[in-house]
């Protein structure tokens, strides 16, 4: 028989988890790497097969590493803290119908999104480097689809969500759902990228495996690397000028780009929410979650917070600026 008090069960599972407190110093050390690494990038301009050397390099030192060493110097068992567990093959597929159908669903949302930005003035965008040649689309797939998929779970649904468990299963989800999107930096895709982040937390929560998320993204991933390759090769074999963004498209070809994605987005979507539905039956009893402290006061929580806080309030300062940067572009040099 088990006669330990819930205070002293907390206690236990704190030494073998993260805490929210180093969820939300990890999530502002990462934010600060990545902005770091914004800089020197501009610098050196990484371009060719560098560039995906370069990349591989600063994702592993700047989102999979603070959270490995955390966990090393805690003596925590990484497999067990970061839900390193098996997953199901049914749960796999289903995690990779939910993914390719709500591809569609996203592209509706970034295209709504894309035309209501467009009213003031033009959308930043991130897109994917050039991917010209079969070693370029095998060397993204690794270092753009593959490598983020696996650190980016490992820190999110891994690290961060484990540790705001304390606050409870929903509290821990969206928390870090909505982080995840904001550490994108990129006022275009938060529409979309907020709902995925949180699909994600309940995946692997569901799941009660890092893999359930990081099969996802890295679905997701691979379809946005494959959209690249093919539509590079199109457009050097098929050249369209005047195309470029949505201000150049004519309204009738706008309007009807607009139904046709709808229609795309809608059967998505229920394609999508019958695999949802499915992986969501199957799971049923597999969550393991650690049990919300009813003895963490609102002013401790905050504390704990803070961090988060404080890197939240940094990057809605940078996406304002990416905003007035739209409305009033500066001058070229």
């Amino acid at each position: 028989m088990d006669n330990k008090t819930e205070p002293a069960r907390l206690e236990e599972e704190g030494r073998r988890t993260p805490t929210p407190l180093a969820g939300s110093i990890l999530y502002l050390l990462v934010l600060l790497l990545m902005m770091l690494n914004s800089i020197v990038s501009q610098r050196i301009r990484p371009a060719g097969h560098f560039y995906y050397i370069y990349m591989l390099l600063v994702q592993i030192a700047t989102i999979g590493l603070p959270p490995f060493l955390y966990l090393t110097i805690h003596r925590m068992d990484i497999r067990k803290a970061v839900r390193w567990n098996k997953i199901r093959v049914s749960e796999a597929l289903l995690c990779i119908g939910m993914a390719f159908f709500g591809y569609g669903v996203i592209v509706f949302i970034n295209l709504l999104w894309t035309l209501f930005l467009s009213r003031f003035g033009t959308p930043p965008t991130q897109q994917l480097p050039s991917i010209e040649s079969g070693s370029d689309f095998l060397a993204a797939i690794i270092v753009i689809a593959g490598i983020p998929a696996l650190l980016e779970e490992f820190l999110f649904r891994g690290t961060i969500q484990r540790g705001y468990e304390r606050f409870g299963k929903t509290a821990s989800i969206l928390l870090t759902g909505i982080l995840f999107a904001l550490l994108h930096l990129d006022i275009a895709s938060i529409p979309s990228i907020l709902p995925m982040g949180v699909l994600l937390c309940f995946l692997t929560y569901r799941a009660d495996s890092l893999f359930a998320g990081a099969i996802y993204h890295f679905t997701n991933n691979i379809i946005a690397v494959a959209i690249t390759y093919l539509s590079g090769m199109i457009s050097r074999h098929f050249p369209v000028e005047g195309m470029a963004d949505l201000t150049n498209i004519p309204p009738e070809t706008l309007k009807m780009m607009v139904v046709a994605w709808g229609v795309i987005g809608i059967i998505s979507f229920v394609l999508f929410l019958g695999c949802l539905i499915g992986f969501y039956r199957i799971t049923e009893g597999k969550q393991e979650v650690l049990p919300a402290d009813p003895n963490h006061a609102p002013s401790r929580r905050f504390l704990q917070l803070f961090p988060a806080i404080l890197a939240a309030v940094i990057i809605l300062i940078l996406l304002a600026f990416q905003v007035v940067e739209m409305i009033h572009p500066l001058p070229a040099l």
